[in-house]
């Protein structure tokens, strides 16, 4: 073989070229297998098919493995092919669903549409099965209309916080055209089918999107930013995060890597955006010097910052409050409002109360269970 040229996919079986597709979703939110986890609309763990139609891409996005003109291994499965491919494994319980992704197949449009036929195909069949596409930048409209008729999800990857970032990562995209308005209209959509009656009782998930972190320089203070400013412009319920790994042959492939700490510390922020009320300005005390967020848990980080807001009396404390203490989630709280008085760490416990997280910041019948100062110390 010639340096530089690619192998040729007719040379591959169906199952090598499953293995390289499952492989080549990397950079879109799920693991290297061909089966991965996500979360329904309801919370819950399902477990998707993951493929890409293609990893031949005419997209030139500097971080990635697929992006035009680099010499790698091609490999392409036919809607009907995926469509089999996901049947066999739904009818094994090995899935109960389907997460589509594709290179660019010449542009968004054409690459939407072998993506609808997919979706199609399995409905036609009389799948019943969980549907998440995930399009491409600049899918025209009525292609996304006709997609909501099938799938239970889709989004556009926003990879970034503004205009100039994705220009220089993703090159062939306009940001505010190609993504911003598409997160628009999968909102608009979105709003739609849950309204429509006779949708077949199809769960019908929120918008979501995806940031590949560490690709760039910019801190998490931004992108913090953004997933706020999206979830209430565009009501994104989950962000994902993909920590950027360098990619031979690619522009950015002398780029350090993107701890994975750092991945995991943004879901974590995510979470207390959506689920627990705050919003970004909250966590502008708990960066360093560069806008990163430290190593720590963020909701640990953001209590120890403000020792003013604490011991909380357990018994009188409001929701938003409750919701401020390490240890205690949404589902905690909310127990906790509804069984007042408690009388006891026992009783806690059984609301779901993390107490080694808790005891510093709460108080139960007017005693503190730990003194916060001595906490603080200890942990310095």
């Amino acid at each position: 073989m010639n340096k530089g040229q690619s192998v040729n996919e007719h040379h591959f079986t169906l199952s090598e070229r499953m293995k390289i597709l499952s492989a080549g979703t990397k950079y879109d939110s799920c693991n290297q297998s061909a089966v991965c986890h996500a979360f329904g609309p309801d919370g819950r763990c399902i477990q998707l098919y993951k493929t890409l139609l293609t990893n031949a891409c005419a997209g030139e996005c500097t971080y990635c493995p697929n992006r035009c003109g680099r010499d790698s291994t091609k490999a392409t499965l036919s809607p009907e092919e995926i469509a089999k491919i996901t049947w066999s494994f739904y009818r094994k319980n090995a899935i109960e669903g389907l997460f589509l992704s594709s290179g660019i197949i010449g542009d968004a449009e054409k690459t939407a549409e072998q993506q609808l036929e997919v979706a199609q195909l399995l409905r036609n069949q009389g799948f019943t099965g969980y549907i998440h596409m995930r399009v491409m930048p600049g899918t025209p409209r009525y292609l996304l209309e006709e997609i909501a008729d099938y799938a239970n999800k889709f989004g556009v990857n926003a990879e970034t916080t503004n205009s100039v970032n994705y220009s220089e990562i993703c090159p062939n995209f306009d940001y505010n055209k190609d993504v911003l308005q598409r997160l628009q209209w999968t909102r608009d959509l979105i709003n739609k089918k849950r309204k429509e009656a006779g949708y077949g009782g199809r769960i019908v998930g929120a918008n979501d999107t995806q940031f590949v972190v560490g690709a760039l320089s910019e801190p998490d203070r931004d992108i913090v930013r953004t997933v706020d400013r999206f979830m209430d412009k565009y009501e994104l319920r989950r962000p994902y995060f993909m920590s950027f790994d360098p990619v031979p042959s690619t522009p950015l492939e002398n780029n350090e890597a993107s701890p994975h700490w750092r991945e995991i510390r943004l879901y974590q922020t995510s979470f207390l955006l959506k689920d627990y009320g705050l919003k970004a300005f909250d966590f502008d005390a708990i960066y360093d010097d560069s806008g990163l967020l430290y190593d720590q848990d963020p909701k640990m980080l953001l209590a120890q910052a403000h020792p003013e807001r604490f011991p909380v009396d357990i018994n009188s404390a409001s929701m938003g409050e409750l919701l401020l203490v390490p240890g205690i989630g949404p589902v905690g709280a909310k127990r906790i409002v509804q069984s007042r008085p408690l009388l006891s760490e026992k009783e806690l416990m059984r609301m779901g109360v993390v107490m080694e997280r808790a005891r510093p910041f709460i108080e139960i019948n007017g005693g503190r269970q730990t003194n916060l100062a001595s906490f603080l110390g200890a942990g310095s």
